[in-house]
Order: structure tokens, then sequence, then C-alpha cells
């Protein structure tokens, strides 16, 4: 599990100072960028590596309204086995640590040449899992794009 904190903006709010039930989403992809981060490879390691990954699937339960200019702190695991796609699961505190709400996404691993489904490549699988350290051995599989 990784924890990421974020301060909650105005923008993000509603004339009551509570956040726009939209914006946990953007939470979520705040969590599970970091979580990515925080295993030694970044989203954009694994698209030079020719990989994608869209969100194929979100949700999200609300139990309690956060607020304009809270610390908000967001926990994101892995939550499934990682096949041709990645699913993460949340939870969001408040600065009093009530659960703010859940949620999940799942990610589809796809070529970039063909937008097709694909099984991640193992280097990255293992990052994922936390099983490898750090992107330099996954990028270092790969070829330089060829010159057209």
């Amino acid at each position: 599990m990784h924890e990421t904190k974020i301060r909650v903006q105005y923008y993000e709010t509603d004339r009551m100072g509570v956040v726009h039930h939209s914006n946990y989403i953007r939470y979520f992809e705040t969590g599970r960028t970091e979580f990515i981060r925080s295993r030694g490879i970044s989203y954009a390691d694994i698209e030079a590596g020719g990989v994608l990954m869209p969100i194929i699937s979100a949700e999200c339960r609300y139990f309690h309204p956060a607020c304009y200019d809270e610390l908000l702190t967001i926990r994101t695991k892995i939550s499934e086995e990682i096949t041709a796609r990645i699913c993460f699961a949340y939870e969001i505190y408040n600065e009093s640590a009530q659960l703010v709400c859940t949620g999940s996404t799942a990610l589809a691993f796809v070529d970039a040449a063909t937008r097709r489904p694909v099984r991640p490549p193992e280097a990255v699988a293992r990052l994922l899992r936390g099983t490898a350290n750090g992107a330099i051995a996954y990028l270092s599989t790969k070829q330089a794009p060829a010159n057209s």
C-alpha cells in the first residue's frame, strides 16, 4: 500500500466548500501515479516501452464529504493479480482520519502500435508488484525507435 497526500483546492469544491464528486477520480489518478512512481517506474517509462494503460472501469463510493483546504490521504494498492489488466483499490481519508471514500479502477495494458491488449512486460509487472527495483532494467531492454 502506498500513501499520497493532497490538499483540496478551492476550484475542486462546490458553493458549499465540499469537493465535487467528479474530483475523486482525479485523486485516484494521483494516488495511482504516485504508487507506480514509488515502485521505481513511471507511466512515461511504461509508455516509452510501447505499452499504454487506458482506464477500462472506475468506481467510487462516498462516505463523508471532503472540504476546501483539507489535507487528504490517498491509500492505493493493487487489488488483483496483474494480467492483461491491473486493478487498483483506493481509500481516501481526511485529516481527522475519517474515511471519505473508497474506489477502484481497472486499466488495460495495450500495445501502443496496435492498440490491442497485451500482458505487461515481465519487468514492468515485477516492478508494479514490488518484486524488482528501478526501471533501468526494463528500459535497457527496449530498442530506440527507428527513424522514419
